[in-house]
């Protein structure tokens, strides 16, 4: 396994995980005690230290145990990489049109913020899990 592909499947588990937690916690309180007026900013922020944080560290870890590995991109990288680029920008761009509808609608800022940032992480999502299908059927 290339470290690209290793780098692919810490960002799948870590964005799973960490922004998982979030939508858990932020969504219960707010579908439970109904819409609160701002988004928890705290936590937001939280989710995105520990996901930059863990990034970071499952990184290093890589680079350390196959040092060969962590400085190379063949052609195949780079193909694999624009494709699951493109896969993900297309998701994001619906994501982006459905975030507008909402704050066409006159949704909350709470619902408009959380529907962007949904479709941040879908498209997240989506890139790695193509990028990883891609790496295991060949390009």
């Amino acid at each position: 396994m290339s470290f690209r592909e290793k780098s692919t499947w810490v960002l799948l588990a870590v964005t799973i995980i960490v922004y998982g937690w979030y939508f858990a916690t932020t969504l219960g309180e707010a579908l439970g005690a109904g819409v609160p007026p701002v988004a928890d900013n705290v936590r937001l922020f939280g989710a995105v230290v520990i996901m930059v944080g863990l990034t970071i560290v499952a990184h290093i870890m890589i680079a350390i145990l196959s040092p060969k590995e962590a400085d190379t991109a063949d052609e195949r990288d780079r193909l694999i990489e624009l494709r699951g680029d493109q896969r993900g920008g297309f998701v994001m761009t619906v994501a982006l049109f459905s975030t507008l509808g909402l704050a066409l609608a006159g949704a909350s800022v709470f619902w408009i913020a959380h529907a962007a940032l949904a479709g941040l992480v879908v498209s997240e999502l989506v890139k790695a899990v193509t990028k990883l299908i891609d790496y295991r059927r060949g390009v």
